[in-house]
C-alpha cells in the first residue's frame, strides 16, 4: 500500500504542477493498469437501485476520507489482501473505488493478481458519483460532499462539494 500512496502523492505533486484533468487521470490509469475493468457511475447507481445490488463494494480510500462520505453499504478496506481475506469466492462481483479511480485501479489490479476474476473499478470513482448527485452517506446520515484528498486531485470536483474532516 505504501507504493500506491507514494505513487499517488507523486502523481498529485506532478498534477499540481502541470494541471490535472480527467483525460490525464484516465491516461495514467490506462497506462499503468491496462487490464483493469471498469463500471460506470451510472451502472453502479442503477445496480444499487435494483433488487440485487452488488454485495461487495469497497472504498479503498483512507479512513479520514471515508469518514467524510462514502457510498451506502461500502466497506472501507484499502489493502487488496484485506479484501481478499473477506471474500472467499474469487468469482464474486467486487467493485472498488477511491477519489478519482487511481488508487482503486491499483487495488483492482492486485486483486486480479490474487486470482479474483470479477473485479471492477468505479470509473472516476466518488468524485463523479458526487458530481452526479448520487447518494453519499457518513456516520451521521446522508451528505453531499466528499474529501478532495488534496488540492491537486480536488481540482477535478466542484469546490462546493469539498469537505475536510472536522
Amino acid at each position: 500500500m505504501f507504493k500506491i500512496l507514494a505513487s499517488a502523492s507523486l502523481s498529485s505533486f506532478l498534477f499540481g504542477l502541470f494541471g490535472v484533468s480527467w483525460d490525464s487521470v484516465d491516461q495514467k490509469i490506462d497506462s499503468e493498469y491496462p487490464r483493469v475493468n471498469f463500471i460506470s457511475t451510472e451502472q453502479l447507481h442503477s445496480n444499487q437501485q435494483s433488487e440485487a445490488p452488488f454485495l461487495h463494494v469497497f472504498d479503498v480510500r483512507e479512513s479520514e476520507e471515508f469518514a467524510v462520505s462514502h457510498l451506502s453499504g461500502a466497506l472501507n478496506y484499502s489493502e487488496s489482501s484485506s479484501i481478499a481475506g473477506l471474500v472467499a469466492n474469487k468469482n464474486t462481483e467486487i467493485v472498488v473505488y477511491c477519489s478519482v479511480g487511481y488508487r482503486s485501479a491499483a487495488v483492482a489490479n492486485e486483486l486480479a493478481v490474487l486470482g479474483f476474476t470479477n473485479v471492477r473499478n468505479l470509473k472516476h470513482s466518488i468524485f463523479e458519483w458526487a458530481e452526479k448527485g448520487y447518494p453519499l452517506v457518513n456516520s451521521e446520515g446522508v451528505v453531499q460532499s466528499v474529501h478532495p484528498f488534496n488540492r491537486a486531485w480536488g481540482a477535478l470536483i466542484d469546490e462546493s462539494l469539498h469537505q475536510y474532516p472536522q
